[in-house]
């Protein structure tokens, strides 16, 4: 529990920055003992370093992170009844979960629920309302689309795939004709993104720009080795449709969180002023610094 205080100690001072260039943060009388071992005594500066040094930059990005949930999916009624159900889920599989969530520094139950349930399940309407504000950078990164895909093992399969499907045929059955042995394109509807590293490029692409009503796509295509063929059938690349199966897709993604935070650190212009702190992110996750783009163009060049 000391720890706990020391940490939320630690993580409040980097929020006492000034906006100043190469600004370090530090706690307040850093030369007051704070315990002794032996002869050795140890200051709160020196504690604060230790841990700032640790632990700091996770800290500051939880912190921004729950700035960031309160300013867009503010805790309400539902958000704490869902919390509390995933506590009350969470019970069933242990003979005491306070027990257990007080062993790691929690006071108890509601004291773990308001800390880390309440946040996660923010997160989760985080993201679902990135999905909806940032629909035309979603748009343009996944090119998403929903549709039926048979994959064959020769271009003859595929014409006659093809054929079948403009014949009227359902796409399950085409599959169960000519879809490749081992493929999981067989047919069932399914979204389609660019995360999606089998498919070939210009299929995800038309999928994606397809104007005209959903369809038999009138194509054969191929991967860049002309090893294995596709033929589609597309459902709908109605945003608004797909959206909710879209967000199933691609929630599970690290990388769509990631996208989705830094997309309202942006909005909310988030800052990092010490030094430390701002070296750490510079170096691991450059992403994170979304008023220095400089940063992110650099390291991608290195890569």
């Amino acid at each position: 529990m000391q720890n706990k205080k020391l940490l939320a100690a630690a993580a409040a001072g980097l929020m006492l920055l000034t906006g100043c260039s190469g600004a370090t943060a530090s706690v307040s009388d850093p030369d007051k003992e704070l315990m002794t071992v032996g002869d050795v005594t140890v200051t709160r500066g020196q504690v604060y370093d230790c841990i700032k040094k640790s632990t700091g930059p996770n800290l500051t990005m939880q912190m921004a992170e729950q700035v960031i949930y309160d300013r867009e999916v503010p805790v309400d009624e539902e958000i704490r009844k869902e919390a509390q159900n995933n506590y009350n889920e969470y019970a069933k599989t242990s003979d005491d979960l306070e027990g257990y969530v007080q062993s790691m520094g929690y006071k108890d139950k509601q004291d773990y629920i308001d800390k880390v349930l309440i946040p996660a399940v923010q997160a989760e309407k985080l993201l679902t309302k990135w999905f909806t504000d940032a629909q035309e950078e979603i748009v343009q990164e996944y090119k998403p689309s929903r549709a039926q895909i048979i994959q064959t093992d020769s271009r003859d399969s595929a014409d006659k795939a093809l054929q079948a499907l403009k014949d009227g045929k359902s796409a399950q059955d085409v599959a169960g004709q000519y879809a490749a042995e081992g493929t999981s394109y067989t047919g069932t509807a399914a979204i389609v993104t660019t995360m999606d590293s089998v498919l070939p490029t210009r299929l995800i692409n038309t999928l994606s720009s397809a104007q005209s009503k959903a369809g038999v796509l009138n194509e054969v295509f191929e991967n860049d080795d002309q090893t294995q063929y596709f033929v589609a059938v597309l459902v709908s690349n109605d945003y608004d449709a797909i959206k909710g199966d879209l967000e199933s897709t691609l929630s599970g993604d690290s990388t769509v969180s990631e996208k989705c935070l830094v997309s309202y650190l942006t909005e909310t212009d988030f800052q990092v002023y010490d030094q430390d702190i701002f070296d750490y992110l510079r170096v691991n996750y450059p992403q994170y610094l979304v008023t220095r783009p400089d940063l992110m163009e650099s390291d991608d060049s290195d890569n």
